[in-house]
């Protein structure tokens, strides 16, 4: 079985806050690179999730970003309701090992906050999740490229600095 690196983009940092895309993509932490094959990416709907909130803060700070970020995380197109995406998600985690985040304070509280306002089951355990920053911050020398804030890209950026921080230490087997 796989890890799973997930990321989201959203309107908040709040466990409520308004969610714009949802990625994860499926990995090895002792090997290199990522399943090509094994990934998941959704733009979700704002209608979907009008009992959710939206942070003025943090629409400030997307209109600061780069137009082709702000593109991605608020153009319409092919955007599907929150409730259809959990469900797509959990059936890529229910068939992980691990699952990591960049903070999981972050994303998997969002996440966890999504699945139960829909009464659904967490598709994770809550010892399985792993937190990548606090990994990364073993190793102060790890190559940290910016985040790019499309989250597909950023699991696999974050998927890559997991895998060299392993082998810097060495790491043969992992729990």
């Amino acid at each position: 079985m796989a890890d799973l690196m997930i990321d989201i983009e959203g309107l908040g940092t709040a466990p409520e806050a308004t969610i714009l895309t949802i990625a994860a993509q499926a990995f090895d932490p002792l090997a290199s690179g990522y399943y090509t094959d094994k990934f998941y990416y959704a733009r979700i709907t704002l209608e979907s999730q009008e009992s959710r909130n939206i942070d003025q803060g943090t629409i400030e700070w997307w209109a600061t970003q780069p137009a082709i970020v702000r593109d991605e995380a608020f153009n319409e197109q092919g955007r599907i309701p929150l409730d259809q995406a959990l469900d797509e998600l959990a059936k890529l985690i229910w068939h992980s090992n691990r699952v990591w985040a960049q903070g999981p304070t972050y994303d998997m509280t969002i996440l966890e906050h999504a699945y139960k306002s829909y009464n659904k089951t967490l598709p994770w355990q809550y010892y399985k999740v792993r937190d990548s920053r606090t990994l990364l911050s073993l190793w102060p020398d790890v190559q940290a490229p910016p985040a790019s804030h499309h989250a597909l890209e950023d699991c696999r950026r974050q998927i890559s600095m997991v895998q060299d921080t392993l082998q810097y230490f060495k790491i043969k087997e992992m729990r």
